[in-house]
């Protein structure tokens, strides 16, 4: 009975010991989120939310997606837009600001 009794105290502790890394390791990785940037393809307007351009009334672009100059259809790759055939463009980040070119 005394072994009984030990081995079910040696299991639930080595059972908590286990359940205290796994919760270490989460808070770890939910702590680092990169945050999405979108910019309208046609003034740079830049946002951290997908939406219209408030000044020129156009969708913003992801940064890193792809997107037509001619008609501001966007795509995830690179190519051809499916619309009006014209090679699309990679939406760069914005330059960092008080830099001249």
């Amino acid at each position: 009975m005394k072994t009984l009794f030990a081995a079910i105290i040696f299991c639930s502790l080595s059972l908590g010991a286990f359940a205290q890394q796994a919760t270490a390791t989460k808070t770890n990785t939910t702590s680092t989120k990169a945050t999405t940037t979108y910019r309208c393809p046609v003034c740079g307007y830049t946002s951290i939310k997908a939406c219209d351009c408030p000044k020129d009334k156009t969708a913003m672009v992801k940064v890193g997606d792809y997107y037509c100059p001619e008609c501001y259809m966007t795509s995830a790759k690179a190519g051809k837009c499916s619309m009006c055939g014209v090679d699309m463009k990679k939406m760069e980040p914005a330059p960092p600001s008080g830099t001249t070119k």
